[in-house]
Order: structure tokens, then C-alpha cells, then sequence
């Protein structure tokens, strides 16, 4: 093993004196290198996928052990190639060839510095730090012990204020020791993307999206101003219902919401308490689809096969018998498991597969259709070599999920039996309704999606200092969503360590370019059916027309510029939240005519 990092070591250090502004470098030699990655690939991929597979589904000292000696190898690998990469900056090359090479050198989420004892020590901390979010556990002094699904069940379902606070301070215990292995992997990862040539991490994720670091920036902060009005109606009126039912005494008294009222751990999404903020105008309207998944009996395959129907539908291959014979779908009983929802390519088209503890519930239904979203985009690009399989940005992946959730409507749960044609029609008749339930999520999400980031750069360019890691993440938090933490907050709390991207280390800003570009997605394809009526009535269920254009741009997979992409659906290339916001148009009008003359916004 120590050999193994001598060479690697030794081998970094050839490439970091090499001369990176030579011209000598020619297409030929360029190609030379990237069929070697892919030879390296072929082999590597498969058994590097199925470690982690391994330390995500039995967490044990031994796997996780495992997990941290491969991430420790492939980092140094890929910093190894990154280097190499760079030996062709100045070469004259192809488009093809040069995005690929970019692709290389800008693949890291959290690369270590040229160093093998760097590499090693931020590898243990990764495996640590994720390893504790999974097996995250808190006891109180009573003997009673709850993980995060035992937390959940209560914000989920309870109305008790005292029970809630409990619980939501309670996972937030587990915060507290992540703090400084936390700030000791930003430090080491900081002097990585340096070494790779970026300003640090924050300017190495956001290189990822085709344009500079502050015009991305820019534009995401444009999209969310044209989409706050909608937002900050929908607050008002969450708020001053939660006001009625809870009492005014357990507001802040700012104009924001207390977080552990909202019906879910993070506050992420509310729609938990859809029955507190919105009163159906006829008993036959509201859909349950929680309680028809229970009425019907059906298991946590059946709801995965219903999911796969739907792609299917649109003209997808159907999925292998390695992805039912591999998925986990149950959480075991005999083991720790991360129950974070996931999917997994862990051999192209052979081995696909979704990782998820499945509740017999609505939340989970519409999750079971994002990630084989996920599935069936590694399904669409797989044909291409392996620098190019991935989302043409990170949100597109999120964002083919997220477009499935649209379609879900009364006319498609209709079509699939799961009501009846009456049922569609009261639902249809009252459309705030469904408009409501999915705002409680869709619009809710946007602001949470694009604060995490936000605070996160803080952390990661210095600007935010270890003495405010949780104040400068709450001032964002109600900044952005008009939320406030429920208590006063420990000097040694990190609260941000309670979910689970922070610990994981997945870019946030995916979910956020996801939220509005799936809006843009649904309203291009719609128009391409030729659906007629409300935006939030269509659904591409059963269109080979949208699914051959679906699958055109999935297909690129991240061989052109993101832009390049998504002009294949939408006929345009930028962000905006115009679609979003017809889609929710009759919602907006009916949240303005509530919060005429209430007290709106916060401070």
C-alpha cells in the first residue's frame, strides 16, 4: 500500500514540474491520453462504484475503511490526470478534445493538494464525516434514542410545539462534532483547487457551468428576484394559517416562521402541513395519494415499477433485471444503511441501480420518479465515452427528476387507475388544490436551494468566519426564506451539518438551477403536444413526441455546452423564472386576494 502512494506521489510530482505552458502537445498525443482514460475507466469505474455502493449500504469499520483507501486513490488518480490534462493548455485541439480535457481538470468536488499524506487525511475525514450523518443517533436524558427517520416521523406528523422543538433540536446534535473535521476538509480542499489552478473551491464548482463565476452567480440571484414576489405571497399566507392554529405566541414576531413548524427537518419543504394552510372547497377535490398507495395495497416495487412505466411510455428502454436484482429499495432491519435517496451507474448500461429506504407514501412516490430520472439519463448517455457521461450541468440531472413530478396530475393518476374520472374532475375544478400542495414543495425549495450555496461560499472562500459558521447560516436562512430557528442556538452548534449535503459534500446549486429549469422543460414540451389549457393541467405521460425530444437532449450527456442543451427543449439558452411563475398563476392571484391587508414580509 505505502508503495502504491510513493508512485502515485512520485508521479504528481513529474507532472506538477512539467512545463504546462508548452505548445509541443499535439490532437494525436491529446487523444493518446484520453483513450488511456477511458481503457482506465472501463476497469477502475466498476469496482471503485461498487465500494462505495458497499460503504453506503453496510456501514461497518471495515467498509468504511475500505471506502476511505479507494477515495484517497482515485483523488491522487484524478489529480494525476488533471495535471496531465493541463500539459495541453496551450495546444491547438479540437472543440471535442479540449472540452474533454477541461471536463478532467474541473471534476473535483473536494480535490486534495498534491500530497499523499493530504490525500489520505481528506479521504478519512469524508468517510468520517458522511458515516456520521448515516449513522447519526441522539439519546436524551430520559434513555430515549432517535435516529433521523425517527426525528422525521415526528416533524412529519406532529402538532405538539414541545414535541416538535424536541425533536428538531435533538438531530441537531449531531452537527456539533462534524464542526471542526468539517472546517479541516474546506482547508485541505481550499489548497487543492489552488493546486489545480482555481482561486479555491468555490471558483472550482462554480467553473462547472460554461460561463464566469460571477455571471452564473449573477444570474441565478436575477432568476430568484423574478420569483420572490411568488414566494414571499406564499410565506404571508403560511404564515399568519400557522398564526391561527399555533397561536401568536410561538412567532417570532418578525414576519418569519419558526423552523420546526413547517413539517419537514430542514424546512426545506412544506407540504407536510398542506392541511393547515389550505382547506379544499370540496371533500372530493384534494387528492391523497398517500392513502391510495395504501388502499391499493401496493409495495415498495409496484411503486417503483409504476415509476419505470411512466418512462417507458414516453419511449425508454425499459430497465435491466440487474437494476431489480441489485436496487435496494427496503431499508434492512439488520444494518445501517444511508437511507438518502440515490441513484447509482456503477457499470453503464449493465449495472443500474437506486438506493432508498421506501415509505408507502405520496413524498416518496414522486422521489421513486426523480431518481429514475436519474436512472434513465445514465441509460440515455452511456453510449458516450466516459468524460461525457454526466448531466450537461449538474442540474440537469436533478431537473429530468424534478419534470416527471409535473406530470403527476389528476388526468395521469386517472390514466394509470388510480382514480377515477370524477375524481380527476373535482381535482381539476379546484385547481389551488394541486397548485398548493406542489408549491408547499416547488416554490418552497427555491430559496432553501440557492441559500445552502450561498453560505457555503462564505465557508469556502473565508469570508465567513469559524465563529459564525451557524449565525451567518441563519441570517441566510432568513434572508432567503423568512425562516428563524426556533432557540436560541449553542456556541458549538452546526446546525448545517444536520443535512445531509453539507456533511457529503454535494453542490447544492444543482437542486436550484433544477427547481427552475424543470418549469422551463415542462412548459417547452407541453407546447410541443400541443396541449391546450392551464400549464399545470398537462402532463407528457404517453407522448412518444416529448420523449424523443426528452431523449435527444439527454442523450448529449455533457459533450456540448450546458447552453447548447438546453436550447434542444426549450429553444432558448438562459434561466428564467417566467415559466415557473405561469405555471403558478392562478395561485398567485388566489394567495394576493388571502393576504389582502395582512401583514406580509419580514425583517
Amino acid at each position: 500500500m505505502k508503495r502504491f502512494y510513493t508512485f502515485l506521489a512520485s508521479l504528481l510530482l513529474i507532472v506538477s514540474c512539467s512545463d504546462t505552458n508548452s505548445s509541443t502537445y499535439t490532437e494525436a498525443d491529446a487523444l493518446e491520453f484520453l483513450e488511456r482514460i477511458e481503457k482506465e475507466d472501463e476497469t477502475l469505474g466498476p469496482i471503485a462504484s461498487s465500494a462505495y455502493w458497499i460503504g453506503s449500504n453496510f456501514i461497518t469499520y471495515d467498509s468504511q475503511k475500505i471506502v476511505s483507501d479507494f477515495g484517497m486513490r482515485l483523488q491522487l488518480l484524478s489529480l494525476e490526470r488533471a495535471r496531465e490534462a493541463a500539459l495541453f493548455n496551450n495546444s491547438e485541439l479540437s472543440d471535442s478534445t479540449r472540452r474533454k480535457l477541461d471536463l478532467i481538470k474541473g471534476s473535483f468536488v473536494m480535490p486534495s493538494p498534491y500530497d499523499s499524506e493530504l490525500a489520505k487525511e481528506l479521504s478519512n475525514i469524508s468517510t468520517e464525516l458522511e458515516a456520521m450523518y448515516g449513522t447519526g443517533t441522539h439519546c436524551f436524558e430520559d434513555g430515549e434514542c432517535y435516529d433521523l427517520e425517527a426525528f422525521e416521523n415526528v416533524i412529519d406528523n406532529s402538532r405538539d410545539t414541545d414535541e416538535l422543538l424536541r425533536a428538531w433540536t435533538g438531530w441537531r446534535e449531531i452537527g456539533k462534532p462534524m464542526k471542526e473535521k468539517y472546517l479541516r476538509m474546506v482547508e485541505i480542499g481550499n489548497q487543492g483547487a489552488e493546486d489545480l489552478g482555481y482561486s479555491g473551491l468555490l471558483d472550482l464548482w462554480f467553473s462547472k457551468y460554461d460561463m464566469p463565476v460571477e455571471e452564473f452567480q449573477n444570474e441565478t440571484e436575477r432568476v430568484w428576484q423574478e420569483l420572490k414576489p411568488l414566494y414571499d405571497s406564499l410565506q404571508c399566507h403560511v404564515k399568519n394559517k400557522l398564526t391561527e392554529y399555533y397561536g401568536p405566541e410561538i412567532m417570532p414576531g418578525d414576519g418569519t416562521i419558526p423552523a420546526h413548524i413547517l413539517g419537514n427537518m430542514w424546512g426545506q419543504s412544506w407540504i407536510n402541513i398542506y392541511d393547515l394552510v389550505y382547506e379544499p372547497a370540496g371533500e372530493q377535490s384534494a387528492i391523497d395519494l398517500t392513502a391510495i398507495i395504501n388502499e391499493r395495497n401496493l409495495d415498495e416495487i409496484e411503486m417503483v415499477e409504476i415509476a419505470e412505466n411512466f418512462f417507458l411510455s414516453l419511449g425508454f428502454d425499459e430497465l435491466s433485471d440487474t437494476f431489480w436484482d441489485r436496487s435496494l429499495f427496503v431499508k434492512p432491519q439488520d444494518r445501517d444503511v444511508v437511507c438518502h435517496a440515490s441513484a447509482w451507474n456503477l457499470d453503464s448500461n449493465e449495472d443500474l441501480r437506486i438506493k432508498m429506504c421506501i415509505e408507502k407514501n405520496s413524498e416518496d412516490f414522486t422521489t421513486i420518479h426523480h431518481e429514475l430520472g436519474h436512472i434513465f439519463y445514465y441509460q440515455a448517455y452511456n453510449h458516450l465515452p466516459s468524460v461525457f457521461e454526466g448531466g450537461a450541468n449538474d442540474g440537469f440531472h436533478e431537473a429530468v427528476g424534478d419534470l416527471l413530478a409535473l406530470s403527476i396530475t389528476p388526468d395521469y393518476l386517472e390514466r394509470i387507475g388510480f382514480i377515477s374520472k370524477e375524481e380527476a374532475d373535482a381535482a381539476n375544478s379546484d385547481p389551488i388544490a394541486l397548485l398548493m400542495q406542489q408549491a408547499l414543495d416547488g416554490v418552497v425549495g427555491v430559496p432553501w436551494t440557492l441559500m445552502l450555496d450561498r453560505w457555503r461560499g462564505g465557508v469556502f472562500e473565508g469570508t465567513t468566519s469559524n465563529q459564525e459558521l451557524n449565525s451567518s447560516w441563519w441570517d441566510l436562512r432568513k434572508e432567503y426564506q423568512g425562516i428563524t430557528s426556533p432557540a436560541q442556538r449553542p456556541l458549538d452548534a452546526f446546525d448545517p451539518g444536520a443535512k445531509y449535503h453539507i456533511p457529503g459534500n454535494t453542490p447544492y446549486t444543482r437542486y436550484y438551477l433544477a427547481r427552475i429549469m424543470q418549469y422551463q422543460f415542462h412548459e417547452a414540451l407541453c407546447k410541443k403536444i400541443g396541449f391546450q389549457g392551464p400549464l399545470h393541467e398537462c402532463s407528457i405521460y404517453n407522448s412518444k413526441i416529448a420523449g424523443e425530444s426528452l431523449r435527444d437532449m439527454l442523450s448529449l450527456g455533457q459533450s456540448v455546452p450546458w447552453q447548447d442543451a438546453f436550447e434542444k427543449i426549450t429553444g432558448t439558452r438562459s434561466l428564467s423564472g417566467t415559466s415557473m411563475l405561469n405555471y403558478y398563476m392562478p395561485l398567485k392571484e388566489w394567495l394576493d386576494e388571502q393576504n389582502d391587508g395582512l401583514e406580509c414580509g419580514w425583517e
